[in-house]
């Protein structure tokens, strides 16, 4: 694929992904609602509308996955963070690795029925690549990610180790640091559950690092835990 195309290729994707989200919302909502609160018959119809959504819903499911695989390229394999900046195409491969990687991280987290913004990711990704080491940028990158509204969490389990508003910071954290991460020995998915855990067990330090905006000193953090995970 060529580099000019990645954000466009990348916004399709966000696209068919914001249809999915809002369909599976939809269909809870009359799941949730319909038996009890419209009168018998309209309550039938709207179940009967369930297994349409549910089809359409599915349908979206694969367009999204057959584009995925074969007109944008995507690798199975997720990269980690020195590899997305040696790539040819580091944007794009960043957006890719932080969208896979969030979606393990937040579900890890407790967070059901999320929405994560790639064109946001590529975005901030082109802001931040500058001359810095890889902590530096990932610093960069957490403290821009985080406030950039590119993540939408519709519920968050009773088991969540992180409250509602602090889940944002603290996963973004826990992203950045799993693909800072790097083991022959261990897949990405147990990396991303042991930085997820550690980003937990360091939620305070993280935010307020976060709030007082100190790229230097989560730049440091991540170097101290990225040895650890």
């Amino acid at each position: 694929m060529s580099p000019d195309f990645a954000p466009q290729a990348t916004h399709l994707k966000d696209v068919l992904r914001s249809l999915r989200y809002t369909l599976r919302r939809g269909r809870d909502t009359v799941k949730e609602t319909a038996p009890r609160r419209l009168p018998a018959p309209a309550s039938e119809i709207a179940l009967s509308a369930l297994g349409e959504i549910e089809v359409i819903a599915r349908n979206v499911d694969q367009l999204a996955c057959k584009l995925a695989h074969s007109v944008l390229e995507d690798s199975a394999k997720l990269k980690s963070f020195r590899e997305v900046i040696a790539s040819s195409r580091p944007q794009y491969e960043f957006s890719v690795a932080f969208y896979e990687t969030m979606k393990l991280v937040l579900s890890h987290l407790g967070a059901k029925r999320t929405l994560i913004n790639q064109s946001a990711a590529l975005r901030a990704f082109v802001r931040t690549a500058a001359s810095q080491d890889v902590y530096q940028l990932a610093a960069q990158l957490t403290l821009h990610l985080a406030d950039e509204g590119l993540i939408t969490i519709d519920q968050l389990e009773d088991r969540s180790p992180v409250a509602r508003p602090e889940i944002i910071v603290v996963a973004v954290f826990a992203g950045m640091l799993s693909l800072l991460a790097e083991s022959d020995d261990v897949g990405r998915g147990v990396i991303i559950v042991a930085a997820s855990d550690m980003a937990v067990a360091l939620r305070e330090k993280i935010l307020d690092l976060y709030r007082e905006k100190d790229g230097p000193a989560l730049a440091a953090l991540f170097q101290r835990c990225a040895g650890h995970v």
